[in-house]
């Protein structure tokens, strides 16, 4: 791997949710884009009662740092296997992965009794460690909270863009294939995840029937957005406070669904033509029962 270590949260705090119903299935997630995927994925995880969702299902996109801007399809897949080898080595991995001069530095013992939360370690001696590891790229303790999670019923995908502009026909054939090859879910947007977002926002059959060329080719219309995202910030009015999922899609959610499928929807198709396969994976979470 080029980037040896990218699992990653940008401010990692999470609270304890005593109260949180236990999932028994949660969909791992790598995504190409680092802000508007993520929000919107984490709105569907925060208001699936409200979606209709059981709780026993959720979803979780796998964070990396805010200044990793590798989006090629090889490396959103980079990204799943890294979790991937954590899911299956666990404990040990944590351990493995560290630098030997880190474990030379505080020794085996104060790295074990850190990961098991035992032995008498001060704030200040946890901070040093969680600090000095985040330098070189390793958040130990986002990679502590993936560890909790080995429901066998699990899956893993990732979500790409088309992106005519960056992506090669062949590079896309090839992550598609290979994503079969392994098993994992391949959802993309083509030609980006605003699609999936105008869907809700727009007839786009109807609205843009004689711009599709438009919307396929994507171009670059400001130095902040393409044609596609531009058509959605305008329609949405995004700002510095986000996209609005309560208001702007998740009362649409089920009609975005049924635009989507009047468009492109296999991986295959996916690659030179309009549409995209985000939708089968709410779907799947809206229809889920155990």
């Amino acid at each position: 791997m080029k980037n040896k270590y990218r699992l990653s949260s940008n401010a990692f705090e999470r609270e304890e949710e005593t109260d949180k119903v236990e999932p028994q299935k949660i969909f791992f997630l790598s995504v190409e884009g680092n802000a508007t995927e993520k929000e919107y994925f984490e709105a569907i995880s925060a208001n699936r009662k409200a979606l209709g969702i059981n709780a026993i299902v959720d979803i979780e996109v796998l964070n990396r740092r805010r200044k990793d801007t590798n989006s090629a399809p090889e490396h959103v897949v980079e990204l799943l296997e890294e979790y991937l080898r954590l899911r299956e080595y666990g404990r040990e991995s944590l351990v493995n992965d560290i630098p030997k001069n880190f474990v030379e530095k505080y020794g085996i013992e104060f790295i074990q009794n850190y990961l098991k939360g035992e032995g008498e370690i001060s704030r200040k001696q946890k901070n040093e460690f969680v600090t000095d590891l985040l330098k070189i790229g390793y958040d130990i303790n986002y990679r502590k909270y993936l560890d909790k999670y080995h429901n066998e019923l699990d899956e893993f995908g990732i979500l790409i863009d088309r992106d005519m502009q960056t992506h090669s026909e062949v590079d896309m054939t090839e992550c598609i294939k290979y994503c079969r090859d392994k098993g994992y879910a391949c959802y993309i947007a083509n030609p980006c995840f605003e699609f999936w977002l105008l869907l809700h926002l727009s007839d786009v059959k109807k609205e843009y029937r004689d711009r599709m060329l438009e919307l396929k080719e994507n171009r670059k219309v400001s130095d902040k957005h393409t044609f596609v995202s531009k058509e959605v910030s305008e329609k949405a009015h995004h700002g510095k406070s986000g996209i609005n999922f309560r208001k702007n899609y998740m009362p649409y959610i089920d009609i975005a669904i049924s635009r989507a499928k009047e468009f492109a929807s296999t991986e295959d198709e996916l690659v030179d033509n309009i549409g995209c396969n985000v939708w089968k994976l709410v779907e799947t979470m809206k229809n889920y029962k155990l």
